[in-house]
Parts: C-alpha cells; sequence; structure tokens
C-alpha cells in the first residue's frame, strides 16, 4: 500500500500543521509512504537525512504552481505523475486544500488516484481573492474521497462549503503524553531561570504572538487580577509579529514589569515550562477570517497537569473540557480572563482537581491514534471497488500529458 503526501510545507518549518502532518504521517511504515514538497525552509537538507521515509524537494514548483498557466500545471502534474508511478502510490494525501487539494484532484482526473484532503481552519475560512479561487477550493473538497478536520467548528464549514457530511472525517490532534507529564523539578528549575520564586503564581501563554491568540486581553486583565494577587506573573513563550505592540501594551496597562517575554524556546523544553506554570491561558479568538482550528497547546498544558484557559472560539471548544478541564470564556472580556484566572490561582484544590482531571482528557488525544485512523482511511480507499487505476491506465495518461508540454 503506497501513499503519497503532497504538502506545500513541511519540517523542518515549524507550524501546527507541519507538526500535525509529521505526527500523524511519520508513524506510517517508511517503505509504505513518500513526501512530496517545494518547502525549503530551515536546515531541511539534515532533516531529510534523518527521515525515516522518503522526502522529494522539487525546486521547479511554488505555492502558487496552479496560478502560473496550463504549461506549468501540465509540468507539475507529469512530475507527480511519474513520481506516482515510480513509488507505486495507491492514495494521494493533500495537506492544504489549496493548492495541494488541487494536485489530487488531477491525480484523480487523469491517473484515477483516490485522494484525501486535510483541512484545520484558516483556508477553508475565506474570503478568497477571487470567484476561481473559491472554485478551486470547493473543486478540491468536493473531488476527494475523503475530508479529514480537526474540530466540530471547521466540520460545520466544511457542510457550508458544500462537502458532503458523509465524506468528512474527524481526526483530532494528539498530544504524547509521556514527554508532556507532571514534572515539578523541571519546573523549579524554569521558575529560577526567569527569577521566580517557588509558590509564586504564574501565568502562562505558549504561543505564536499574534492578535488571535489573545495575550492583549490577558495583559487588559492583569491589573484586576493583581488587586487581588499581588505576586502574579504573566510568562508568555513565543516570538511573532505582535512582539513590540504587547510589550509596549504592557507598558501603558502598567503591568510590564509583571510579564515575562521568554521568547523563543526548543521544543525538549517545553514541558519543563508548562511545569512552571499554575494556569495556562490562552483566551483565542477569530480576527476576521483567522481562527484556531483546535488549539494542542491546551492538551499539552493538561498532559503537564495544568488546568487550562480558553476562548470559547473555534475548535478551542473541542479541546478544553469545560469545566472540568478548564475553563472556556469570552475572549473579548478581560473580566472574564480575570475571574477565571483569579479562581483556580486562589482556589488551589479547584485547579489541583482540575489538573488531574486535565490529564485524564488528554488520553483520548493521541498520535497514534490519529496515525490508526489515517491508515484505516487510506486501506479503505484502496479496498473499494473502483477507487483506484490500473498501471496501464496511468502510462497511457503520462504519454497523453507528455506530448502537450
Amino acid at each position: 500500500m503506497g501513499s503519497l503526501l503532497v504538502t506545500s510545507t513541511f519540517l523542518p518549518r515549524i507550524g501546527g500543521r507541519e507538526l500535525y502532518l509529521n505526527h500523524v504521517f511519520s508513524r506510517f511504515p517508511p517503505k509504505n509512504l513518500a513526501v512530496v514538497t517545494y518547502d525549503r525552509e530551515g536546515d531541511w537538507q539534515a532533516f531529510d537525512q534523518q527521515s525515516p521515509f522518503r522526502i522529494f524537494r522539487v525546486d521547479h514548483a511554488d505555492f502558487h504552481w496552479y496560478f502560473r498557466g496550463r504549461r506549468e500545471r501540465l509540468k507539475w502534474f507529469v512530475f507527480l505523475g511519474r513520481l506516482c508511478l515510480r513509488e507505486r502510490v495507491d492514495v494521494v494525501h493533500c495537506a492544504l486544500t489549496v493548492p495541494d487539494g488541487m494536485s489530487g484532484w488531477l491525480l484523480k482526473k487523469m491517473l484515477g488516484k483516490p485522494y484525501i484532503v486535510y483541512t484545520y481552519a484558516k483556508e477553508i475560512m475565506g474570503p478568497w481573492p477571487t470567484d476561481w479561487h473559491r472554485l478551486n477550493v470547493q473543486r478540491a473538497l468536493q473531488g476527494a474521497e475523503r475530508v479529514v478536520t480537526i474540530s466540530d467548528y471547521t466540520k460545520e464549514r466544511l457542510v457550508q462549503l458544500g462537502v458532503d457530511p458523509s465524506k468528512i472525517v474527524m481526526v483530532y490532534p494528539g498530544v504524547d503524553s509521556e514527554v508532556f507529564h507532571p514534572d515539578p523539578a523541571a519546573g523549579r528549575a524554569v521558575r529560577a531561570r526567569h527569577g521566580l520564586l517557588d509558590g509564586q503564581p504564574v501565568l502562562m501563554t505558549v504561543a505564536r504572538l499574534i492578535p488571535r491568540k489573545g495575550h492583549d486581553k490577558v495583559v487588559e486583565a492583569l491589573p484586576a487580577i493583581l488587586r487581588q494577587i499581588p505576586d502574579v506573573v504573566y510568562l508568555i513563550v513565543g516570538t511573532g509579529p505582535e512582539a513590540d505592540r504587547l510589550q509596549a501594551h504592557a507598558q501603558k496597562r502598567g503591568v510590564a514589569d509583571r510579564v515575562i517575554f521568554a521568547g523563543c524556546v526548543p521544543d525538549e523544553d517545553l514541558p519543563a515550562y508548562y511545569n512552571a506554570a499554575d494556569v495556562f491561558v490562552m483566551p483565542n479568538r477569530k480576527e476576521g477570517t483567522n481562527v484556531e482550528g483546535f488549539g494542542i497547546v491546551f492538551l499539552e498544558a493538561n498532559a503537564c497537569g495544568k488546568p487550562v484557559i480558553g476562548g470559547c472560539s473555534g475548535g478551542a471548544v473541542d479541546a478544553i473540557a469545560d469545566g472540568e478541564s478548564g475553563y472556556l470564556v469570552d475572549p473579548y472580556s478581560p473580566p472574564a480572563i480575570a475571574g477565571a484566572a483569579v479562581r483556580l490561582l486562589t482556589d488551589f484544590a479547584l485547579a489541583r482537581r482540575m489538573g488531574v482531571r486535565g490529564r485524564e482528557w488528554v488520553q483520548k488525544f493521541s498520535w497514534d491514534g490519529a496515525t490508526r485512523q489515517v491508515w484505516a482511511l487510506t486501506e479503505e480507499l484502496i479496498s473499494t471497488p473502483g477507487c483506484t487505476s490500473g498501471v496501464g491506465q496511468t502510462i497511457r495518461s503520462l504519454r497523453f500529458l507528455a506530448q502537450r508540454l
């Protein structure tokens, strides 16, 4: 059984989608998977050398290949078709709706290859720059044998775009609860690194510094929190375009001395940072068409035994068991954020109980489980009559296209 993952972006580029794909597909048997991408960010050569599966990084295409005219589309498709033949591909996995889903759509039309499209949030929210772009989004989604998504919120959006609900499959992100686990000693070491005392109340956010993550609303909530908990500290882990604005925002609100910007933290250090916090907070909100598709960070914090506060927006509703693993709050309301934070920082029994429940909650979210779901989908498509084409058709189609380049 051969699978081809077509993805516009891939590790070592850092991002939620890239990590999701790597966690799911790195658990495939290496001989059953090939990856094709034109992403060459970071030390990709070293990453590829260590990869257990085959990665093909092309330099004759980019994210906009589908919009560069008929000749470029044919050139890209012939490359993919030959790769499918050489790697004996049965099923194509498309990491994004556009342009990756259009690769799947073309391979299905010309070679009879079934394909699966993976969706997250932003790329299916619209509005699109042109009607033609929107048409291709819908074409890629509606032509797929299956559409994988990560939350009830994104599933509803897919239905609005005309996707048959019977085609939509929920594959939640996971968390490795052996990597992310309670470790008080590691937490104390992080506190010492940032000059924090044992027992000092710490709120923490791990997220890229962009508006929809809600850092600014936590900063606005801090004065109310400080009135009841004078020694509280807000620790922000991550980088992004909002860094300067957030620092100025904290200064304006008079809480700059209570906000610590830790910057970029290596992945291997993240469990220790979660353990340094008392409460994890990320009041995610919708910003235009930008919305939180799920929120893996909530699972990571829960896995470390920490209660969480998230915004009742987007896929965070699926990531948090409201009232059990943490609280969902109005992400636009600093008083609501402050109220939840004070409750958890002053009621130690409640915080401990939610932390324990959070650790139990995340057991339903596992990367092994996500991979099993995707593997089962792949097997299902291969065994469905009429879903795959023969080698003869593949060769004839490639010859047909090659003659027209």
